[in-house]
């Protein structure tokens, strides 16, 4: 409900209204990673939206604003590259994060030349997670 008082901010700042939430975008296949994810992440205050696929998160970020998109790598049709790369074009300047279990050399060198701003290897631990995104976000802050 836009208005309502949280708790706090996810940065301990203090309360934050709904809408000056940090907002992020979490997709992934595998539904048990985004349960996880909406979870950790809404507990520490941050607004969050989920998609299992690519195209879906494509048509979200056309429609609203992300502070940071969380994508994993390998998802049927588009894989994280492909929404990273299309992502950047409807927003530029937000923040992305890569979820993989296929943490190559390969995978993470071309994660690392498309720009992403962090890599998260799976399997990861929800202290992890929200190292990872305190860590991205305070960085485009």
């Amino acid at each position: 409900m836009a208005g309502d008082r949280v708790a706090g901010s996810p940065d301990g700042g203090g309360p934050l209204t709904e809408s000056s939430r940090p907002k992020i975008l979490v997709v992934d296949d595998a539904g048990p990673v985004v349960i996880l994810c909406v979870n950790v992440l809404q507990a520490l205050g941050y607004a969050i939206r989920a998609a299992n696929r690519g195209e879906t998160a494509l048509d979200l970020c056309r429609k609203e604003s992300f502070d940071l998109l969380v994508v994993d790598y390998k998802m049927p049709g588009m894989n994280g590259f492909e929404v990273l790369e299309q992502a950047r074009r409807i927003r530029p300047g937000m923040a992305c994060m890569l979820m993989t279990a296929h943490g190559t050399p390969d995978i993470i060198n071309e994660a690392t030349r498309l720009g992403f701003d962090y890599i998260l290897l799976k399997p990861f631990t929800p202290s992890e997670l929200r190292g990872a995104v305190d860590k991205v976000l305070a960085s485009k802050a």
